[in-house]
């Protein structure tokens, strides 16, 4: 663990001074061309790289990913780029690439490792150099003032389904970790979406008026039950005070290389192969 952590859970939050509002950092302009590609709703050219691949981590996204939400949802922002479940770092390694402080939370500290392990590969600026937290991310109105927020990207514990193998192409079981405080080893489906209003209330008391939260979901099936959680999370978030401004649909076919007849002969299944990058965004 590096001094550059606001917390390592050797104090109390409270003892520890509160990230403020940054000033605002431009981003270069989008191209008509890169425009138009970005608009398209489904979006099927974001791979892994070799690197990435290889990295000890259940549900990782690329920082293709994060490189675009960024370049597109910042434009003209100011404020953090926040993730409360920073995973591999995703987030924190794409805004530290574009000159902009970050902060990421994150319960698992070889996770934190990781994220450091990657932020090391990127010739940054020091003093945008992420804040890593080690704390429970419904904490975080301890650590984050009103307005210090400019974009939020994520991708929360997709509840507790890393702990079953992966149906459409059998892949073994590889979950995020035995912490008492991780919200996706919440049995109850209800209460595993309180656990996410409870993060994103925090989130959304921080985030600049017309911010946006980009919330990258799977819809879950447990044998023969159905969660759109992708539905149910707009409900969550519109409760909050969120605007559901639009969604992405992330096609990530190629990743799923041995694919199976789900169901066959008997009950026909669907192979989930797709994700969704639902855009909230906080009245302006």
């Amino acid at each position: 663990m590096t001094s550059r952590k606001v917390n390592q859970l050797l104090a109390p939050p409270d003892k520890h001074k509160k990230l403020t509002t940054i000033a605002e950092k431009k981003l270069p302009a989008l191209d008509g061309r890169t425009w138009l590609r970005y608009s398209i709703s489904i979006w099927d050219d974001l791979n892994k790289t070799a690197e990435e691949r290889s990295y000890n981590h259940p549900a990782m996204f690329p920082q293709a990913l994060t490189d675009r939400l960024i370049t597109i949802f910042y434009r003209g922002k100011k404020g953090y780029v926040v993730d409360p479940f920073l995973g591999s770092g995703s987030t924190v390694c794409s805004a530290y690439s574009f000159g902009i402080p970050s902060v990421g939370f994150e319960i698992v500290p070889q996770y934190i490792e990781l994220a450091e392990k990657r932020l090391a590969l990127i010739k940054g600026e020091p003093d945008c150099y992420p804040q890593l937290i080690l704390d429970d991310a419904r904490r975080i109105t301890d650590y984050l003032r009103p307005g210090s927020i400019g974009l939020c990207i994520t991708s929360p514990p997709y509840w507790n389904i890393l702990r079953q193998r992966r149906s459409a192409d059998g892949k073994p079981i590889r979950n995020y970790g035995n912490e008492k405080q991780d919200i996706g080893s919440i049995e109850n489906y209800q209460q595993f979406l309180e656990s996410l209003s409870s993060v994103f209330q925090g989130v959304y008391s921080c985030l600049i008026p017309g911010g946006y939260c980009l919330v990258n979901v799977m819809d879950i099936r447990k044998k023969n039950r159905f969660f759109p959680l992708h539905i149910d999370l707009s409900h969550v978030m519109e409760n909050i005070g969120f605007l559901l401004d639009d969604i992405i649909i992330w096609d990530r076919r190629q990743e799923y290389n041995n694919l199976r007849p789900l169901g066959y002969p008997y009950v026909f299944r669907v192979n989930k192969i797709h994700e969704y990058i639902m855009i909230y965004q906080k009245k302006a």
